[in-house]
């Protein structure tokens, strides 16, 4: 499908509350910052801590609410959702598509520019409070680790002890997660959603699903909302086909590379030059313009 056909077809695609891109950047923030959806974001973050084994919440305070004409205009808050907890706990939520191991640094800086502000220039250092960065990834960041969910705190690295609940970093990693896990795990059904799952299936696991599924079918008829959530599934479509076409070229040049290495140590050898050709896929006349440091005569 080229690219004009991607977006005649997307642009008469009829959405509906299971075809909906759970992950889409707009959705996300709509479903998890909008006023009065408090109640959704609480069952996910409880959901992420109890499955670290950590205290839940009783409620949360959004202290970003979504607002469509501000992520429009890219005004946003620099993390997807941020609120407070009755704990007095600021916890930031971020949903990243795409990315790789600078991801890590990235989160950090989300980490400390929510710790950072938590205090004016003249306040006591006594009111610092804790943040908990929870990212929703839609790849792989650690290769090493088996399990879909991780959790970082700062330790003591031969005592293994916590110098401070301060800092704690969750790391979601879609890919790494099986849809046909049978858990009913809270957790587990959020990331059965970002997957894709059907809301019926999701609403038997946890009852919290009936209320997002409301807030999915008015996300729906929302002519403003979808044409921002058509606008970025777009960005990434385009975006993807970017990363897909340097990839390609990058191993072309890298083959190209590994041609001329060959030609070379054959030329060293004096091997006739019509197997060099045969071998290599390179023409006469770039086997004969080669020089033993690689370059064209």
């Amino acid at each position: 499908m080229n690219e004009l056909e991607y977006l005649k077809n997307s642009e008469n695609e009829i959405i509906t509350v299971d075809s909906l891109n759970k992950k889409n950047d707009c959705f996300v923030r709509y479903l998890f910052s909008d006023r009065g959806n408090e109640n959704i974001v609480l069952d996910f973050i409880n959901g992420v801590m109890i499955d670290s084994n950590f205290k839940t919440f009783s409620n949360v305070e959004i202290l970003n609410p979504f607002n469509l004409s501000k992520y429009l205009d890219g005004k946003e808050s620099i993390v997807d959702v941020k609120c407070v907890t009755d704990d007095n706990d600021t916890v930031i939520i971020e949903i990243q598509l795409q990315g790789n191991q600078y991801f890590i640094g990235r989160s950090l800086y989300y980490w400390a520019n929510s710790y950072s502000s938590l205090l004016n220039k003249s306040d006591n250092y006594t009111k610092l409070a804790p943040v908990i960065g929870m990212n929703i990834l839609d790849f792989t960041i650690f290769n090493d680790i088996k399990d879909f969910h991780s959790c970082y705190l700062l330790k003591e690295i031969n005592h293994n002890k916590i110098l401070t609940d301060h800092c704690m970093l969750h790391y979601i990693e879609l890919p790494k997660f099986d849809i046909n896990n049978i858990s009913k795990e809270k957790l587990n059904t959020w990331i059965k959603f970002f997957k894709g799952e059907n809301m019926s299936n999701l609403i038997k696991e946890n009852n919290i699903f009936e209320e997002v599924e409301k807030r999915c079918q008015s996300f729906i008829e929302s002519d403003p909302l979808i044409n921002a959530y058509r606008k970025k599934e777009w960005e990434g479509y385009f975006h993807k086909a970017e990363l897909l076409t340097e990839r390609e070229e990058g191993i072309k040049e890298g083959r190209h590379a590994e041609q001329i290495s060959m030609a070379i140590a054959m030329k060293k050898e004096n091997i006739d030059i019509e197997v060099i050709k045969r071998i290599t896929g390179l023409s006469i006349e770039e086997i004969r313009n080669l020089r033993p440091d690689g370059e064209k005569l």
